[in-house]
């Protein structure tokens, strides 16, 4: 259910009220659910705002900082589950006694993973990625010798 602002007619989902919070319109309104928001009726345009009373600057102005907010989201959600399996990989190293070929495919499924999602940051988790996971291999593991045939050089 939504429930429309009697000053400009924009929509806001019911929920953003839960608890008697307050909610800042784009028009600049302050609304709560006790201050005239009405309900939406049933049906196309039932109770709507006429189209000239809406602000149009701050309407286009939501609308493109949610199309411009949409990648980032997805993008911030893809970094972290990055940073959690590589997390994972490096307690993999740490703490278990999960065989070297088993680590190295973990590590290449992960590498797989990343250059599917992000093909430019090639370079950077050989920077980052391999040479932390080395250097998790040489000071954990040392005498089970090294991680994908690398020597003290790197990959």
């Amino acid at each position: 259910m939504s429930l429309r602002c009697p000053k400009c007619g924009r929509e806001h989902d019911v929920t953003l009220f839960e608890f008697d919070r307050e909610v800042v319109c784009a028009c600049g309104k302050r609304l709560t659910l006790k201050n005239g928001h009405e309900e939406k009726g049933e049906g196309r345009g039932a109770d709507r705002a006429p189209i000239r009373d809406i602000n149009w600057e701050s309407f286009e102005k939501e609308i493109f900082d949610a199309v411009n907010a949409h990648p980032r989201r997805i993008d911030v959600a893809r970094v972290e589950e990055i940073r959690g399996m590589a997390d994972r990989i490096s307690a993999l190293i740490k703490q278990s006694d999960l065989p070297r070929v088993d680590i190295e495919i973990e590590v290449r499924n992960f590498r797989e993973y990343v250059l599917e999602h992000f093909p430019e940051k090639e370079e950077l988790f050989k920077a980052i990625y391999i040479n932390r996971f080395r250097r998790l291999w040489e000071e954990h593991r040392k005498g089970e010798g090294p991680l994908f045939g690398w020597g003290k050089r790197g990959a």
